[in-house]
């Protein structure tokens, strides 16, 4: 630690200096003065941790010293050097916060223990801030994830999400371009036992580091999300690209497997959830990519372009029956739709094979990647590349197309899964019933064995609304209750009704009630 000495007598000086360098070798000392005002210039220009200063000296004493850099706010620890006939002076010592004196002559048993003790004591406040400032940054990083899920989770139409990345210090300069990336991590890997997500998190920060700002956090069980906000252009290869080391990072330094999907590349704060709908829905193309790790929804949807031969009614017919649960309508479908296939010529195998996988991803779009991960006649590889690539001839792709939509409808008979004109009924029962609890867009779709980026555009269509503020609207509406009916803060109130940062609630509160909570509880006070 660095120490400042004080004293008008050079013998003290060099007396003290000396036991300092051979009794207290944790101390370095850095200056020395003669006077006050020496001290003073000496302690600001080198902001020691200790000075030890006598009381009296000329010019200015050790006490005026003290009380002049107490109005500069300088935060060292000071030890007064006192005779027996300076008791008033130690009086004034105590009322400027000094506590710790060395009676003259000094002796270097009692200078050690001195110091020591203010060594201690430095430390312990060193840590409780440090413990204050971890305590403050998790708790930031905890408003800011929350404030980013919300973000992705609000629909690619919302006009907010500009004055949102504001308000939680996200905010990229002019000419920002906007990429989101969803990590699908294999939760049973051995090196994410051992090291946790953090190990994660990590590798993530080294690969992305070259970019503007990069925000990763878990997005639900075994996802992590990454938003890039990025200065310069930022092409959709370069998000391939890096999405392709991590990937090759991860297994070889975690030995962690993951499946990456990546959304495109855009120019406007606005356009991050559509980004972020657009990597879930990528990632979702893992069940029938099966060994394509980074999947980029550009490159589906050239793929998907060429699918022009099925038609959107066709589609739709079999995706109703497959909701309805109707394996006779299901197969009557698949039938007329290769029969349209069969009419065209001039189609490979090769092209054959695409366009059931494309068919086959568009029919089942509304069911959950879990859902479709449960099914056992799916978990053996027939949705992969490998698998559809056995199947040569139409009347065989044929086959396979009837044989695995008859296994997703038996899985689905089996868990009796709701028909999707009762599901939106349910989820807003759920969300009313837990309000109180952080329920992500996709720990929803989950529990509904849905897909996150069908059930976020599925409960807009059939309620004129998106889920975030339906939720929302039941947050705001418990908290009037609240505010009404109880004598709670508005901090516990915030709490209570599923909020975690206190300053993000009062300005969504005001937002859809035109009051700040206090001025809502004022109000009622006057009617």
């Amino acid at each position: 630690m660095k120490l400042i000495l004080v004293d008008d007598e050079k013998g003290i000086l060099e007396g003290l200096k000396k036991m300092v360098d051979r009794y207290i070798p944790e101390c370095e000392v850095v200056g020395t003065a003669y006077n006050g005002l020496e001290g003073f210039e000496l302690i600001q220009r080198w902001q020691p941790d200790i000075v030890i200063t006598d009381i009296r000296m000329p010019q200015a004493g050790g006490l005026d010293m003290i009380q002049m850099l107490k109005t500069v706010d300088i935060q060292s620890k000071f030890i007064l050097l006192s005779g027996y006939a300076d008791f008033e002076y130690a009086q004034k010592g105590i009322k400027l916060g000094v506590n710790f004196y060395i009676n003259k002559p000094v002796e270097e048993q009692e200078l050690r223990d001195c110091v020591c003790q203010v060594m201690e004591m430095i430390r312990l406040e060193r840590s409780k801030v440090q413990e204050m400032d971890a305590l403050k940054q998790a708790t930031y990083l905890r408003i800011q994830e929350d404030g980013l899920r919300d973000i992705l989770d609000m629909g690619s139409d919302h006009t907010e999400i500009e004055e949102e990345l504001l308000r939680i210090g996200c905010m990229p300069g002019e000419g920002a371009h906007f990429a989101c990336i969803l990590i699908d991590i294999n939760s049973n890997a051995e090196g994410l036992k051992d090291l946790g997500f953090d190990s994660v998190f990590r590798q993530i920060d080294l690969v992305f580091r070259h970019y503007g700002s990069v925000y990763r956090f878990r997005y639900t069980g075994a996802q992590i999300a990454v938003i890039v906000i990025h200065g310069a252009a930022l092409e959709n290869r370069d998000m391939v690209h890096s999405a392709q080391r991590l990937h090759e990072v991860l297994f070889r330094q975690l030995n962690v497997s993951s499946v990456i999907g990546i959304g495109s590349v855009q120019k406007q704060p606005g356009g991050i959830s559509q980004s972020f709908e657009e990597a879930r829905n990528a990632l979702s193309y893992q069940v029938i990519k099966g060994g394509e790790a980074v999947i980029s929804f550009t490159q589906i949807m050239d793929m998907s372009g060429k699918s022009e031969l099925v038609t959107e009614e066709m589609i739709a017919g079999l995706e109703a029956a497959i909701d309805n649960m109707d394996e006779r309508e299901s197969v009557e479908m698949i039938h007329r739709i290769f029969r349209r296939i069969e009419a065209e010529p001039g189609f490979s195998p090769a092209d054959l094979q695409l366009q059931c996988l494309n068919l086959l991803l568009l029919s089942i779009r509304k069911v959950s990647f879990q859902q479709l991960q449960q099914n056992k006649l799916l978990s053996r590889q027939l949705l992969t590349l490998e698998g559809i690539s056995r199947f040569k001839t139409l009347a065989s792709l044929e086959q396979w197309m009837v044989d695995v939509i008859g296994g997703i409808i038996a899985f689905m008979l089996e868990h009796r899964t709701s028909k999707k004109k009762d599901m939106i009924s349910e989820i807003k029962e759920y969300v009313t019933a837990h309000y109180d609890e952080p329920i992500s867009l996709a720990e929803l779709a989950a529990r509904f064995y849905m897909n996150p980026y069908y059930l976020s555009q599925f409960f807009k269509q059939k309620t004129g609304e998106t889920y975030l503020n339906f939720l929302t609207h039941i947050r705001i509406s418990k908290a009037k209750e609240l505010l009404e009916q109880t004598d709670l803060k508005v901090y516990e109130i915030c709490h209570k009704v599923g909020y975690s940062d206190a300053q993000h609630f009062a300005r969504m509160f005001e937002k859809w009630t035109g009051f700040k909570p206090r001025e809502y509880r004022k109000s009622l006070a006057k009617q």
